[in-house]
């Protein structure tokens, strides 16, 4: 019986040979081609939101190290064993990897493309410690009648009739799973850890007019890119006024966990977005790579340029309204401006500008 966690994936991040951090994420495959999902400040290295840096050095991801279950069959035999490949986040000068086509409010969450039949590097190490790299393909079948293959989501998931998006039977106050590695901790089997979540908004209704849920767990670093599912061992579950019970397990994927928002300490209330499945389908079928760590940040005079091009015609009284007290027109035009720049600057530096350029058109 194959568990959501062997679609799982463990990721090292890397800048060259200095590892900058742990995070978690998920294989899924669409029209026959094959992804790792994880968040975007994962494989960037910046604040979904401020674009800053990450790393305390920063230094911005080129390489990541992905360990996984590979599924290994032979006549009556089946089983897994871990293994990690190398997979470049940039080759020449450009990432490797597909985001979503809303550049503001940026959504967070990648698809790095893998091909299953091309050859990958496999790290790993000798007895006495010294590191090997040697050629591996991830689904393969020699003449022996051994075969390898990889877990995808959709090996998983139930599918009942015409149902796409699982999350119209997702609720608040439910419980669903987060499969990750908190912390980087796993064991010498490399198995990912089950942290149990409630879901905390309305799944229905999206989060900040987003496609995103809120949930409640004792998350930790480690997680971001995590797979979320419902599951339920003696396959039972709930949709709508229809109870629905299988022979087997039933698992739902419902989307990718990136992290916690409101918290500046462990201590604190724990919640968290995720984004919907949804999306990851629109990054695929969008088929866009994202910019180049030169080209992702625009200059001020880039953004000054914007924002002088979306004012008003009465430039100077939208300004007087704007910076009248309680008004909110600063953070609608941010949110304009935001759109027009598709995300690509700091928006608490872009409200500075914005604020500026008010104040200086009410004291001509």
């Amino acid at each position: 019986m194959i568990q959501p966690s062997e679609a799982v994936v463990h990721l090292s991040i890397y800048r060259d040979d200095i590892k900058l951090a742990v995070g978690t994420g998920v294989f899924y495959k669409k029209n026959n081609k094959s992804y790792i999902i994880t968040a975007w400040h994962n494989v960037s290295g910046r604040h979904s939101e401020t674009l800053e840096s990450l790393s305390t050095n920063l230094s911005v991801p080129n390489k990541i190290i992905a360990t996984f279950s590979q599924q290994v069959s032979q006549g009556e035999f089946n089983g897994s064993v871990k293994m990690s490949i190398s997979l470049p986040l940039e080759k020449d000068g450009k990432p490797t990897y597909l985001i979503h086509p809303q550049g503001w409010p940026k959504v967070d969450v990648v698809a790095i493309p893998i091909d299953l039949t091309q050859e990958y590097l496999s790290e790993g190490s000798l007895i006495d410690g010294k590191k090997i790299n040697l050629a591996t393909i991830l689904k393969h079948q020699n003449s022996v009648g051994l075969s390898t293959n990889i877990v995808h989501v959709q090996d998983l998931e139930l599918r009942y009739k015409d149902i796409e998006d699982y999350s119209d039977y997702l609720y608040a106050s439910e419980d669903i799973f987060i499969i990750g590695y908190p912390k980087g901790i796993t064991d010498y089997t490399g198995q990912p850890i089950w942290k149990r979540a409630t879901v905390a908004s309305n799944p229905h209704l999206g989060w900040d007019g987003q496609e995103q849920f809120l949930v409640d767990c004792a998350s930790k670093e480690g997680m971001s890119g995590a797979p979320t599912f419902f599951y339920n061992r003696k396959g039972a579950i709930m949709l709508g006024n229809t109870q629905l019970r299988t022979s087997s397990p039933i698992t739902i994927f419902h989307g990718i966990y990136v992290g916690r928002i409101g918290a500046t300490s462990e201590f604190e209330a724990q919640i968290g977005r995720v984004w919907k499945k949804k999306v990851i389908e629109e990054i695929i079928d969008n088929d866009q790579f994202d910019y180049s760590p030169d080209e992702l940040i625009l200059f001020k005079k880039d953004i000054i340029k914007a924002i002088e091009e979306n004012w008003p015609k009465d430039r100077k009284k939208y300004a007087q309204d704007m910076l009248k007290e309680n008004s909110m027109l600063s953070k609608i035009f941010l949110n304009t401006t935001m759109q027009k720049l598709n995300g690509r600057a700091n928006y608490q530096e872009v409200e500075k500008y914005i604020l500026e350029f008010a104040n200086s058109l009410v004291n001509e």
